[in-house]
């Protein structure tokens, strides 16, 4: 599994909880699992994370799944409680 559907499948459990998570957690939860970024590094939360999620979501329209583009598009938030998609 990839890192995009990794994302998708966090992303779909936090929406049938009606959750959100930081993205500072995605990443913790990338690196638990081993999940590294394109350069083979551990996400630190920052950039590399909300390109993941951004990439996450643009992947999921081009294959024609708004649906779950959507619920990638609010699982996430910054810091400061707004959506990290954005």
């Amino acid at each position: 599994m990839d890192n995009k559907q990794y994302v998708l499948e966090i992303a779909t459990v936090l929406n049938r909880a009606s959750a959100t998570l930081m993205a500072s957690d995605l990443a913790d939860i990338m690196n638990t699992f081993g999940r590294t970024t394109t350069y083979g590094t551990e996400y630190k939360g920052l950039r590399g994370t909300y390109t993941l999620i951004h990439a996450t979501y643009d992947w999921l329209v081009a294959k024609g799944r708004k649906p779950d583009a959507d619920i990638v598009a609010v699982a996430f938030t910054k810091p400061d409680g707004t959506y990290a998609y954005g």
